[in-house]
């Protein structure tokens, strides 16, 4: 959802689906918080992020996904919700939320990534290989294992999506 566009990432913030599964609940509202953080602090910078997030974004039940607010995600570029059969989540937007209404007016790009034969290339895990620098914001030193703050600004890190041929490229 979004219109075509091609942005050179910065930072890329990774929440792997499995660990983030593991997480005791109690905890889970923690990631929200956490995803806050970077999103107030690289907001104002000029930098271009990618969030991947397990299940749903702005869930209200941390066991579907990530319970952000809009205001915890709003300077993020792109925001990818990933589908993990291991973990039981499954990405769906509610297009009559509130959340939605808020992406489509901050022209924020949203994707989801099933598996199956649509999705040719995922392999998130390569993130862990850049420098995770979560533990840089305040309580990332704690859930560097479960989120991965990749700084790719000196790679050529870019995102393509192509409206009219419903794909999506992360080149990195």
């Amino acid at each position: 959802m979004g219109l075509s566009r091609k942005v050179r990432l910065d930072m890329i913030v990774y929440v792997d689906p499995v660990k983030y599964y593991h997480l005791p609940y109690q905890e889970k509202t923690e990631i929200a918080s956490l995803i806050g953080r970077i999103n107030w602090k690289f907001r104002d910078q000029g930098k271009h992020l990618l969030l991947m997030v397990p299940g749903r974004v702005g869930t209200s039940s941390p066991e579907l996904g990530v319970p952000t607010a809009f205001s915890d995600i709003s300077g993020f570029d792109a925001v990818c919700e990933m589908a993990e059969s291991r973990a039981g989540y499954n990405p769906e937007l509610s297009y009559g939320s509130h959340i939605f209404q808020d992406l489509v007016e901050a022209q924020i790009l949203y994707m989801a990534v099933f598996p199956g034969n649509r999705t040719l290339h995922f392999r998130p895990e390569l993130l862990w290989l850049v420098p995770n620098m979560i533990t840089k914001i305040p309580g990332g030193a704690q859930r560097q294992d479960v989120v991965c703050l990749a700084d790719v600004s000196g790679r050529d890190c870019e995102l393509y999506h192509d409206l009219t041929e419903e794909h999506i490229l992360l080149r990195f």
